[in-house]
């Protein structure tokens, strides 16, 4: 009878991971998650200290003493990951995958642009302007160009752009100008929807004075520094409002202030998001010529578990395969130790550090014994399972193929 001679487990080939129910079976048909992404996996004991008895006479000399032995009650798991991998922090910890397979945005259209005679420090001329779409994921090509002519002979003309159609999942517009041709990036106009203003902004508000303005509750938040006119307004020129301070869903005054005064009084309208280019920003960037606005798919991200409640009480169970190194060289037979852990329950994820360096992910549980893992989800395992942890030697056959994307499986 021949013994293989143990080897020094080094290098970690892939950690396979597999979602159990509540009783530890695998779960029928459930996706497994092989990836070569692991860094390192952590067992450690947690025991349960044996009681202690000393008893002592009248004159504190020990009469009688005796030392029950410590217990392991269950091991401590943390599986440390490379980077973070959405598919299977949501398997171990719980919570949700964040994706998004929504079409592609589109080229947009509609872009209005309204040259004013003041207020600003563009000179005479014509200018062009092109409008771009983006979302959370990328931005759209350019709309093709359009163009207006500043007639002011002193260099006081600014031109007001607005009206480019938002479909839903837009989060705003990119605005690129001036030169015809060769334009680029000025400036954005956020995605507000439609925002009624719900009381008459009166005659004789000031010019750069802050002032507030009655919105009949928002349905969409508006960042500071927001600009828009409101249609309806008969001031010549039209005014714009900037936003001064960061307004929320359901508020219902808007601190702003007006870059003219008004002079005529401003009914009930809606509110119309503006991007007001005056010369003072240089155009600095080339539009994109592809669209790139595309939901990517499933793995977009990842959202933490509901706070309370255990997120995945069922667990998991989680192998790895390691190298069995002999003499500085993988052993020539069964080449690797092939570990299994058959439950690990309570998962979470620890303190995650987003620094200059890379965002490792640490996962840490609790494993338990599991009679109903048997040979596990390739079905393969050759040894006995119901411990907390066991490891055998195999061949290269019983390795899991990996990448550096989660590979997913049918166990």
């Amino acid at each position: 009878m021949s013994v293989l001679t143990p080897g020094a487990s080094i290098f970690v080939k892939a950690f396979r991971v597999a979602k159990l129910t509540e009783e530890g079976n695998i779960v029928a048909g459930a996706e497994t998650i092989a990836t070569k992404d692991g860094m390192k996996l952590t067992l450690t004991p947690v025991m349960e200290t044996g009681a202690d008895i000393v008893n002592k006479n009248a004159n504190d000399d020990i009469a009688a003493m005796g030392k029950a032995g410590d217990k392991i009650k269950y091991f401590t798991v943390a599986l440390e990951l490379a980077k973070p991998d959405p598919a299977l922090e949501a398997m171990c910890c719980g919570g949700t995958l964040v994706g998004s397979t929504a079409a592609a945005l589109g080229e947009p259209s509609g872009l209005k642009v309204v040259p004013q005679e003041t207020l600003g420090s563009l000179a005479k001329g014509t200018y062009g302007y092109r409008a771009t779409l983006f979302n959370a994921f990328g931005e759209t090509p350019a709309e093709a160009d359009v163009s207006a002519t500043a007639a002011a002979t002193s260099p006081e003309n600014m031109i007001v752009l607005s009206g480019v159609t938002m479909p839903s999942g837009a989060l705003g517009v990119n605005i690129y100008g001036r030169t015809i041709g060769q334009e680029q990036f000025i400036g954005s106009i956020l995605n507000i929807g439609s925002q009624t203003a719900g009381t008459i902004l009166a005659k004789a508000v000031k010019a750069n004075t802050p002032t507030k303005i009655k919105v009949t509750a928002l349905t969409e938040s508006i960042q500071k520094g927001t600009t828009f006119q409101i249609t309806g307004d008969t001031n010549t020129p039209k005014v714009t409002f900037k936003v001064l301070a960061f307004a929320a869903k359901g508020t219902v005054e808007l601190e702003v202030e007006a870059n003219a005064e008004v002079l005529t009084e401003i009914k009930t309208a809606v509110i119309i998001p503006v991007l007001v280019d005056a010369g003072t920003v240089t155009p600095n960037g080339a539009f994109p010529t592809t669209d790139s606005t595309a939901g990517p798919g499933e793995n977009v991200g990842y959202q933490a578990p509901e706070l309370g409640p255990v997120a995945n009480p069922a667990g998991v169970s989680i192998e790895a395969f390691s190298y069995s190194y002999l003499e500085g060289n993988p052993s020539p037979t069964q080449p690797f130790w092939w570990w299994a852990i058959p439950r690990v329950r309570y998962m979470h994820i620890q303190p995650r550090d987003l620094t200059n360096a890379n965002t490792a992910t640490i996962m840490e549980g609790q494993a338990f014994q599991n009679p109903n893992w048997e040979k596990g989800p390739s079905g393969y395992y050759p040894a006995d399972t119901t411990k907390a942890w066991q490891r055998i030697r195999c061949g290269k056959q019983m390795v899991p193929a990996t990448s550096y994307e989660p590979t997913l499986a049918v166990a």
